[in-house]
């Protein structure tokens, strides 16, 4: 019994992971053609993922970045956290903040919005 459980959470979790791969490609994809509008950048920042250590005793890390935005569409205002359609960890602290440099907080930027569904939106398009 708990082997077909186990299987049954590995087959949600690998299909759960294949759908957000989808919809990023989706959005990357579609999202140049999206028309724009100005954003504000009200979070910016680079932070550390994990720390662990090689077998050489090396400290290795991954970075994350985390940017937050806010837009208006025909009135309504929305809040973004997307920067581009899928931004994997980075090798170091200086790559994190060299692609968020474009994003301090504060900036008015452009911000790609899905027609139909405003809520959707990226600041990198494709």
């Amino acid at each position: 019994m708990n082997d077909q459980i186990g299987k049954l959470l590995l087959a949600a979790l690998v299909i759960g992971f294949g759908l957000l791969a989808w919809r990023a490609w989706q959005i990357r994809q579609a999202s140049p053609a999206w028309p724009t509008t100005e954003g504000e950048i009200l979070v910016s920042r680079a932070y550390p993922l994990n720390e662990s250590h090689d077998g050489a005793g090396t400290p290795t890390r991954q970075w994350l970045v985390e940017v937050t935005y806010r837009y208006s569409v025909a009135g309504q205002t929305y809040t973004g956290d997307r920067l581009r359609a899928f931004v994997p960890p980075l090798s170091d602290e200086a790559s994190a903040r060299a692609l968020i440099a474009g994003f301090p907080v504060g900036a008015r930027v452009p911000v790609h919005h899905d027609p139909e569904r405003p809520e959707r939106s990226v600041l990198i398009p494709g």
